[in-house]
């Protein structure tokens, strides 16, 4: 049968846009509006402004756009900015586990779609392919929530998600046409070139630094060298993932379970049960407590000048690590991890979306004084609850207002696929994409650009596509 990335890459080449289930389909659609989406409110703060810059700097012949700016620059320099933008505003879709996935695998297929010229439906195989593989990976490797019984979760001196590269990698390698074994060498070749785990060197950073856990302009520009090396007859590990000393290892993961990762490949598609939707522009980690305190504040009508103290017990991460408790806010990509500063903002019923990252709403003094009255600590049913089930994230905020105690708690966030209430429906994913494009693109442009992608698979050609950014 092969290694394991000869396995992948014959699960995409004995496939084909016909056998994707029809969900599969739907939920790759989804996904690609909200990137776009992000992509277009990442252009409202410094790290993706830089990356567009230094994307144009790159140059290259004109082979695919960078969203939201008219610039065609080469597929290189796109995947670049591309990644970088849609992570800015870290509102992007997440595929757990691994985590982020998405920023790191659109962009690499859709700049190559775009330079090939490829039909709406290869670029939406190209996007479950990658889905699907990343999903695998998660539960393949270490996962920063493993918890046993009686054990109490803490982030492991080693975490990331650069397995996403070879999702990203097989699809790319699928819209330029490569043969198994130059998609093997493909993969091999992304193996040995991933970033490092660093995820957890950079929780630990403050003020935090604009490269974030992983940088997706980064591994997005590895998945194309992947491919256009393999391409040219370089040749790649394909026994990257084999063995004591394989891809799982070198990355600092402390298991390897490589049956997770084909077992039923092609059949039990494990994107649609691990894709999650970004209701705030900020950290999933956050999300669950967020709705809480949205529902207390509405259902009691309650203002922000009358709410004495707001206690927060959330994921453990963000209790006991320094980005999530900061309170001294010098940038948005502090402002998209700290609990006490998106707690007042939902205090402040700031509208979410990119306004949650402007200058001024950083340096509003209403909503840096009310971090002051923000207790954030570890829900102590948090551990047991996720081993119940893997797709909970429990959370819940007690607040004194108008001299009373009210109080919320939530087993799922708004956006994850575990329940029929949390799911984001696909009115609620084209109203954030109108959001988030407002800024950018006319209104006619706004209002084409879902029902387009939405029927991404009667496009002869994805260029049709970007053309509207």
């Amino acid at each position: 049968m092969g290694s394991l990335v000869e396995r992948l890459a014959d699960f995409a080449l004995q496939i084909n846009y016909g056998q994707l289930p029809t969900d599969v389909v739907h939920e790759s659609k989804r996904i690609l509006l909200d990137s776009i989406g992000c992509a277009l409110a990442g252009l409202s703060i410094d790290k993706g402004k830089i990356a567009v810059q230094v994307a144009r700097d790159m140059g290259g012949p004109p082979e695919a756009k960078i969203i939201g700016t008219g610039d065609k620059v080469s597929a290189f320099a796109a995947a670049f900015a591309n990644g970088e933008l849609i992570n800015a505003l870290d509102y992007d879709v997440c595929t757990i586990p691994p985590g982020h996935v998405t920023p790191f695998v659109i962009p690499t297929s859709l700049a190559i779609a775009e330079e090939k010229g490829c039909s709406g439906k290869n670029l939406i195989f190209a996007m479950a392919i990658a889905h699907e593989v990343s999903a695998r990976f998660g539960p393949a490797m270490a996962y920063y929530r493993d918890v046993k019984p009686g054990e109490k979760i803490s982030f492991p001196p080693v975490s990331g998600f650069s397995s996403s590269i070879f999702g990203g990698t097989l699809a790319a390698g699928m819209l330029l046409g490569l043969d198994r074994m130059k998609l093997a060498s493909a993969l091999g070749l992304a193996g040995h070139i991933a970033p490092a785990h660093a995820m957890t060197r950079w929780t630990r950073t403050l003020p935090a630094s604009s490269d974030k856990y992983l940088m997706a302009g980064w591994i997005s520009q590895a998945e194309v060298l992947a491919v256009l090396l393999a391409e040219r007859g370089y040749k790649g590990d394909i026994e990257v993932l084999e063995g004591e000393y394989g891809f799982w290892r070198y990355m600092g993961s402390t298991k390897w379970n490589p049956d997770a990762l084909i077992d039923g490949l092609g059949e039990k598609w494990q994107m649609l049960k691990t894709t999650i939707y970004k209701l705030y522009p900020c950290c999933r980690i956050q999300h669950t407590v967020l709705d809480c305190l949205a529902y207390l504040i509405e259902e009691n009508q309650l203002a922000p000048e009358e709410i004495e103290k707001v206690n927060v017990y959330c994921d453990p991460h963000g209790a006991a690590l320094p980005m999530w408790s900061n309170k001294n806010i010098t940038s948005p990509l502090d402002a998209q991890m700290s609990v006490p500063f998106t707690i007042s903002l939902v205090a402040h019923r700031v509208k979410s979306g990119p306004e949650w990252q402007d200058l001024d709403t950083l340096k509003d003094e209403r909503i840096i004084a009310f971090m002051d009255r923000v207790n954030v600590e570890p829900h102590p049913e948090f551990e047991k609850a996720l081993q119940k089930d893997s797709a909970s994230r429990i959370g819940k905020v007690e607040l004194i207002a108008k001299g009373k105690k009210f109080s919320e708690e939530r087993m799922y966030r708004k956006g994850s696929p575990a329940t029929e209430e949390t799911k984001m429906t696909d009115a609620e994913v084209i109203a954030k994409f109108r959001h988030n494009a407002a800024r950018v693109l006319p209104s006619e442009m706004i209002e084409r650009i879902p029902d387009m992608i939405f029927h991404l698979d009667d496009i002869d050609n994805v260029s049709r596509l970007a053309q509207m950014w």
